[in-house]
């Protein structure tokens, strides 16, 4: 039959999200079959994809490129950010470690690897890797108590950059920006933030406020009656999905020091918008009228939101996007 949705075992996946959604670290390993795991990654695995798609994409604006050939995946459940960085970046892996609790989710990684990249040498090895080029951590922080969580991070010192991606809630957002407080004078940061300072969001008065982003679904989702099945069965939007984000390197090359980044999305008022904006100085609310030069895109959020301000106290003059000319800050 022409077009034939894929056929998913909706209650195993129901399950599936339910275990993950629990506020208690899980503490073994959760795949059961290859049917599982291929129902995943198909479904709630592709939202977990178009997250990093987003990521990605502000790091191409942003002008980053991957410091070293070699990329280790982390907790790579079915593989899904490796096969997104592979894609934002063809040619330039050689080669690929996949780590997982869960012998199955490797074995399954492994094999939607070989078969859309033949040509990257893949190694899954028997006992956590100590990774010393770039390195994928994708929702893993919900899974680790405090123990494993300072575990985990001692395996990270040798890596020459960390990318990092967790659900947009308030918890999952405050535990990244933990990490990034424990790990800021060892590497420097990348993204989301555009500074190097103690995050602006732990300062006094910012206590309801938590660093998270919005990635849309491709257009081709919101057409697909795959997915608007998908919304009926999981009671999940297809889009746009919040996450958090942070991206470490040793020594990178930091194009967009000194613009802001907005977070959330911006709450639109009858003559005027109104954002969460980050920058070295501190995270605060910024207004923008309808005349201001930049409001459209403010109105919008599209992601990336960075942009370097004109500002006079709270009230933005004018706003760019960094990259819009030419997909870098000039």
């Amino acid at each position: 039959m022409k077009n034939e949705p894929p056929k998913i075992d909706w209650d195993r996946l129901r399950e599936l999200r339910d275990l993950f959604l629990q506020p208690e670290p899980i503490t073994g390993p959760y795949w059961k079959s290859n049917r599982q795991l291929q129902d995943y990654d198909i479904t709630l695995g592709e939202r977990i994809g178009w997250k990093w798609d987003a990521v990605l994409e502000e790091l191409k604006v942003r002008g980053w490129k991957p410091p070293s050939p070699s990329l280790t995946d982390m907790g790579c459940g079915t593989g899904v950010a490796t096969r997104r960085m592979l894609r934002a970046f063809p040619g330039h892996f050689k080669k690929v470690t996949l780590w997982d609790h869960s012998e199955a989710a490797i074995s399954y990684a492994r094999q939607k690897l070989r078969h859309e990249f033949p040509d990257v040498r893949v190694i899954c090895p028997s006992a956590p890797p100590h990774p010393k080029g770039v390195v994928l951590i994708s929702h893993v922080l919900t899974e680790l108590n405090d123990e494993s969580a300072g575990e985990f991070l001692e395996l990270m010192a040798d890596a020459q950059a960390m990318l990092w991606v967790e659900p947009g809630t308030f918890e999952t957002s405050r535990m990244l920006i933990e990490v990034r407080e424990m790990l800021r004078e060892e590497f420097k940061v990348v993204a989301p933030c555009t500074h190097q300072e103690r995050c602006g969001i732990l300062a006094q008065g910012n206590e309801n406020h938590w660093c998270h982003h919005f990635a849309n679904a491709p257009a081709k989702a919101h057409q697909d009656p795959f997915w608007g099945h998908f919304r009926k069965e999981m009671n999940l939007d297809v889009g746009p999905l919040a996450y958090s984000f942070l991206i470490l390197e040793k020594e990178p090359e930091l194009i967009a020091e000194g613009a802001s980044h907005l977070i959330g999305k911006p709450m639109i008022m009858p003559k005027y918008v109104r954002v969460l904006s980050c920058q070295k100085e501190d995270v605060r609310e910024l207004v923008a009228g309808r005349k201001t030069d930049g409001y459209r895109d403010l109105k919008q959020g599209v992601t990336p939101m960075l942009y370097r301000f004109e500002l006079k106290k709270n009230r933005i003059l004018s706003g760019k996007k960094v990259g819009e000319a030419a997909g870098t800050d000039h």
